[in-house]
């Protein structure tokens, strides 16, 4: 191999010499390919006593980022779609047991687009936490066959602070559907209005670290209750106890001078007639 050297003169190099004398890409320059993670600030961090650095590669809510999102927590999309395909799969196999729904699938296409649904519908979940609470998002996605009519629409949810109830991990055990193993933790996000029927308000399968996402829901919980301002009902009672003291104060003033005026008319009354 032959190189033109600075001084516009030729010299060649072996294969050895020129891998020698060609530049690794250290840190820094794969910085100007790859997008570096964003990491959570230092002070969210303290306050949830995270003992190890959150940091995340989602950039959805880049767009969207208005100040209010505080960090984004990433779902692990390959055991996602590697679970529900099985889970898909096996449901699939089911329909065995009864020929008419097996047809039906085979003339639907359903094992040419399972997988391929199953991609869409996971790598569309985003979730981040704000000021306000808790945000997921499920962005605009192909399904069925991935024509434009049977597009599934963006659907969003916010659950704030204040009413959430409880903030669980629930661990994978077990098998689903028999033969498919359970991987994923689920996280599951309750509030007073969710109910006891089983019923969640948010139930979040395969997040990459589920641990820190309780640990941040709740140290921005507790924050928000140690900062919080008096409620206008409380201010209410305040002004009415007020209000209440100072009428107090005057009733006992005047109960003061009567008691002065009738102390002194029994000593006028005695005083003899002229």
């Amino acid at each position: 191999m032959e190189v033109k050297s600075d001084s516009n003169s030729t010299a060649s190099l072996s294969g050895e010499d020129y891998v020698l004398a060609t530049p690794l890409v250290t840190n820094a320059d794969e910085s100007l390919y790859l997008d570096k993670p964003k990491a959570l600030d230092t002070k969210y961090a303290s306050l949830a006593n995270l003992r190890q650095e959150l940091r995340w590669n989602d950039s959805y809510f880049e767009d969207e980022d208005d100040g209010d999102v505080i960090a984004v927590f990433d779902f692990d999309y390959d055991n996602m779609e590697n679970f529900y395909t099985q889970i898909g799969w096996a449901t699939l196999a089911s329909t065995c047991l009864y020929t008419p729904f097996f047809m039906a699938s085979l003339v639907g296409l359903v094992p040419c687009y399972l997988r391929q649904n199953v991609r869409w519908s996971t790598r569309s979940k985003h979730l981040a936490i704000t000021q306000d609470g808790i945000r997921f998002v499920q962005e605009r996605r192909p399904s069925c066959w991935g024509l434009p009519c049977s597009d599934k629409g963006k659907s969003s949810k916010t659950v704030p602070f204040d009413k959430i109830t409880d903030c669980d991990i629930e661990e994978p055990a077990g098998n689903s559907c028999l033969c498919v193993p359970n991987i994923l933790c689920t996280v599951n996000v309750d509030t007073a209005s969710s109910g006891t029927e089983g019923r969640k308000e948010l139930k979040l399968a395969g997040l990459k670290d589920p641990h820190s996402f309780k640990k941040l829901v709740w140290a921005m919980k507790r924050s928000q209750q140690g900062s919080a301002p008096a409620s206008t009902d409380m201010v209410a009672d305040r002004g009415a106890g007020g209000d209440t003291e100072s009428l107090l104060r005057e009733i006992r003033d005047e109960l003061r001078v009567n008691n002065q005026l009738l102390l002194q008319k029994p000593i006028q009354a005695e005083q003899p007639l002229l």
